[in-house]
């Protein structure tokens, strides 16, 4: 690709690197086989107007209907129902809610009636993301990274959202300047014009004599933990230059916004250097003109993962990769700003925050096609069996800690050291078999 694209487009402010204690570079490392992107759809989504659609029917408590559309007019792809745009709003050229769904109804499960137990938008990010509510446990993505990669040197790239790690693996975080071509490219006085400096190969002189210098110290070195700073050293400079291989990988122009986050993951995968990504789009907040708001939010977040999807078929990696789309919690099942006219909504109200929610997962290793879970006419979540997880009044609902519980069976977590130290106390129920 064309670098001075990458280097208007691209960045990673604060980014920290986790490398191995050994003289190998990071390219002598067996690549990973297995890639796991969260999209967190930062604010809290609405499900009635995605996943878990519910019509306008009006509410016998008189708090007007949930939604704005006919119950009629819900749509679906193959066994999963999904939204219909708004009456109150002028649908979109481009029905980027049916593209969506009916282009990856086949690789996708949703889960409905997922009970958050909070309205609070860092307790509900927390539980969403880590199957925890309290404070102190790293994001799945972390633990992922964590146990699959530990020494890579983008092992986890979050661009926000959820992304704590208790310190068992370092988080590159990507954001909007042009420091990301500084680590890439660290050795070039003006990246992106560094071809006088590259002239004769002078750099690669100049780097084969730091090498060779630092190897030479590292083989004479008699104090243990000198000799082990030195390793850690000639392991970085071995090491940073393989962050050019993502500039390569990276497509020309460059997106912005979630495409761009996208495209940033998938070439990290490719290259070799991450295993896990935070993706993150706000704007679902929407306590007033929600219907205008939440639509424009939607379609939004389903571009993105429709692209985040295309980038990983650019890349070859779309059968090794699997996408988790979540939020904080969902929407109130009625407008705070309901009024009614001879019997018409306006649409102009805002919805508050609810704690039933949905998640969406999809890509290798789930059975696509299938809901789990689901709410009654109010929004409120129904109970499942355990071991069916068909509706059952003497069930149980449906946690974010149960999502864990399952997903980490999935990635292989599971009875291991760091799944100890992070309990999740919770039956395991067969949300992914």
């Amino acid at each position: 690709m064309n670098r001075r694209y990458f280097l208007k487009a691209l960045a990673a402010t604060g980014m920290s690197l986790s490398l191995p204690i050994v003289s190998t570079p990071l390219s002598a490392a067996a690549d990973p086989n297995r890639f796991w992107v969260m999209v967190n759809a930062s604010g809290g989504w609405d499900p009635t107007s995605l996943c878990d659609p519910k019509g306008n029917a009006l509410r016998s408590d008189g708090r007007g209907p949930i939604n704005n559309f006919a119950t009629a007019a819900i749509r679906t792809a193959g066994n999963i129902n999904f939204a219909p745009y708004a009456d109150t709003i002028t649908a979109p050229a481009e029905d980027t809610l049916a593209e969506f769904f009916t282009r990856h109804s086949g690789r996708m499960q949703v889960i409905n009636g997922i009970d958050t137990g909070t309205n609070s938008h860092s307790v509900g990010s927390r539980f969403v993301w880590s199957g925890k509510s309290d404070m102190g446990n790293p994001s799945l993505a972390a633990m992922i990274a964590a146990s699959a990669a530990p020494n890579k040197a983008m092992s986890y790239i979050s661009n926000g959202g959820y992304d704590f790690t208790d310190s068992i693996v370092s988080a590159s975080r990507v954001s909007g300047s042009g420091n990301f071509s500084k680590l890439a490219f660290p050795n070039e006085p003006s990246p992106g014009n560094s071809d006088r400096y590259y002239e004769d190969g002078v750099y690669d002189l100049i780097q084969q004599a730091q090498m060779a210098s630092l190897r030479r110290q590292s083989a004479t070195e008699v104090l243990a933990k000198r000799r082990k700073k030195l390793n850690e050293l000639l392991s970085a400079r071995s090491g940073t230059d393989n962050l050019d291989q993502i500039v390569q990988k990276l497509p020309s122009p460059l997106s912005s916004g979630l495409k761009g986050q996208a495209e940033m993951a998938a070439a990290a995968f490719a290259s070799g250097l991450s295993v896990s990504a935070n993706l993150n789009v706000g704007g679902f907040d929407t306590h007033g003109n929600h219907d205008n708001r939440q639509t424009s939010s939607l379609d939004n977040l389903l571009d993105g993962v429709n692209h985040l999807w295309a980038e990983l078929e650019r890349q070859g990696i779309q059968d090794r990769t699997t996408i988790m789309i979540g939020s904080d919690f969902g929407r109130t099942p009625f407008y705070n700003g309901y009024t009614r006219n001879s019997g018409d909504v306006t649409g102009t109200g805002g919805k508050d925050h609810w704690n039933v929610t949905s998640v969406i997962v999809m890509g290798a290793g789930i059975t696509g096609n299938r809901v789990i879970g689901g709410t009654d006419d109010l929004f409120n979540a129904r109970k499942v069996n355990p071991s069916t997880l068909a509706f059952d009044d003497n069930g149980i609902l449906i946690t974010p800690a149960h999502i864990h519980k399952a997903l980490r069976r999935a990635t292989g977590l599971a009875g291991t050291e760091l799944d100890r130290l992070y309990p999740v106390a919770v039956d395991d129920i067969p949300l992914f078999t």
